[in-house]
């Protein structure tokens, strides 16, 4: 074993025997991060990337199964099960190599793409971040930190022109020796004549129609930066069109766990305000104005759930009812977790929006609760 790759949680595991072994050897340890930034450089490869607070899991997967559809056999990392590659990465023989770029802990720093994506800029992880300037500071040490490839002339940066933190990261970026597109109303590039209906949405961008499956407005979005990385590198169009239509959705990005007479439920990840109102626009979208519509939310972090209470209280508002599960502490400290409850955040949304809501318990208690009350 010349080295040990480790996802970084397991530094917070005390007395882990393999990493004792590895230390008592003096076997260095990386992270996996580290070791996907080496091979993503390698001389045959072109490397991209995809990062932003919300939406680059299913903008990674969605760009990834673009190249794949025009048949580039990219190798692709995303953070989400992928249905059609049975796994969350895709190893393939051609020159793009595509990772989903993560800002926590700084994680992103360690890839050098010549062609990256941001899809937004906000304050998360508040147990890591100390403000959103450290946000902001992060994401621009990652833009300046990008290689350059003959493919792209260089390096080039997509990023949401909609959206304010990705507005401010480019204006940060004056006098950078790279390409920048912005994407999306005001942007240089823009879908418009959009028409959304229960099955997915249409569009046109490039002078074409293009139909996606995926329902939201975020997700035209999403598809716009996916479709002009893809059109930088070379991808033909019709093959892209192809691709736009089959391409299924990310494993827990409104993804369909049952659809019966009665109740159709739909599993998504989001876990920040943003993230929580572009799902539930997403899933009126699927069901229509007249259907009830519960979101069933499990807050992840204590911290993330005080530190963005007041934008949580007004996200639900897509919802006729809402149910809330005790929090998920995940990395929170004990004094974090003392700082909200599941009940606060009942409180807060009824308080600001009159939209019906309730925390009961954990997760079987809230499952109980749901089972119940849907049925009347």
């Amino acid at each position: 074993v010349d080295r040990v790759v480790i996802t970084p949680a397991l530094r917070a595991v005390g007395g882990h025997a393999e990493l004792m072994a590895a230390e008592a050897r003096a076997i260095p340890v990386i992270t996996w991060q580290a070791l996907l930034g080496e091979l993503m450089a390698a001389p045959d490869r072109l490397p991209l990337a995809v990062t932003g607070t919300h939406g680059k899991s299913t903008t990674t997967a969605l760009l990834g199964h673009l190249l794949v559809a025009a048949g580039l056999d990219p190798t692709v990392e995303v953070g989400a099960f992928i249905g059609d590659w049975g796994a969350s990465v895709r190893p393939g023989a051609g020159a793009p190599f595509l990772v989903e770029a993560d800002e926590f802990g700084d994680n992103f720093l360690n890839y050098h793409p010549a062609g990256a994506i941001v899809t937004n800029v906000e304050m998360d992880h508040p147990d890591y971040f100390a403000d959103a300037g450290a946000v902001m500071a992060s994401f621009e040490r990652f833009v300046r930190g990008m290689g350059t490839d003959a493919a792209l002339d260089g390096r080039l940066l997509v990023i949401a022109a909609d959206d304010p933190g990705a507005r401010e990261l480019a204006e940060r970026l004056a006098g950078w020796d790279g390409r920048i597109i912005r994407y999306g109303p005001g942007g240089d590039v823009r879908a418009t004549d959009v028409v959304p209906d229960p099955a997915g949405t249409d569009f046109t961008l490039f002078d074409r129609r293009w139909r996606t499956p995926l329902a939201g407005s975020h997700n035209v979005g999403n598809a716009t930066a996916a479709l002009l990385m893809a059109q930088a590198i070379g991808a033909d169009l019709d093959l892209l069109a192809h691709g736009l239509r089959s391409f299924a959705g990310a494993g827990r990005r409104m993804e369909l766990i049952a659809d019966t007479p009665a109740v159709t439920i739909y599993d998504d990840y989001g876990h920040h305000p943003t993230e929580v109102r572009a799902a539930l626009a997403a899933a009126r979208q699927r069901v229509g104005p007249d259907r009830r519509l519960w979101a069933v939310f499990e807050p992840h972090m204590y911290s993330r759930t005080a530190l963005l209470m007041d934008a949580f209280s007004t996200a639900f508002t897509d919802a006729n009812e809402v149910v809330i599960a005790e929090i998920f502490a995940s990395r929170d400290t004990p004094q974090a977790m003392a700082a909200t409850s599941a009940d606060d955040l009942a409180d807060a949304i009824e308080r600001a929006t009159g939209t019906p809501a309730i925390a009961v318990g954990d997760v079987d208690a809230t499952t109980e609760y749901v089972a119940d009350h849907l049925a009347t």
